[in-house]
């Protein structure tokens, strides 16, 4: 993933922030529990972007990430992967 952080380019999006939030929480339910390369790059671009977040939709990712334990969160790398961004939203909120 990192030839996909050597140009930064900026981008310009149609649409409210609530439409990006919502998005990245769509993101995230895809790819909780999946054991591909989306894990990671989904989890950094998150950790990346938590401007670009609700406080309510973070809320929504923390909570989505605590109930997939129940469920597996895929390959032990995934489960690294998802916790960490767990740790960094919850310290986002306070």
């Amino acid at each position: 993933m990192e030839e996909y952080h050597k140009i930064k380019t900026p981008i310009t999006i149609n649409g409210e922030i609530s439409d990006i939030s919502a998005m990245l929480v769509s993101a995230t339910r895809y790819a909780l529990g999946r054991r591909t390369y989306i894990v990671d790059w989904t989890c950094e671009f998150i950790r990346n972007n938590t401007h670009l977040l609700l406080e309510k939709d973070k809320k929504v990712i923390i909570r989505d990430i605590e109930q997939q334990k129940e469920y597996g969160y895929g390959d032990k790398c995934d489960e690294e992967c998802w916790l960490a961004l767990l740790d960094y939203l919850r310290g986002e909120l306070k």
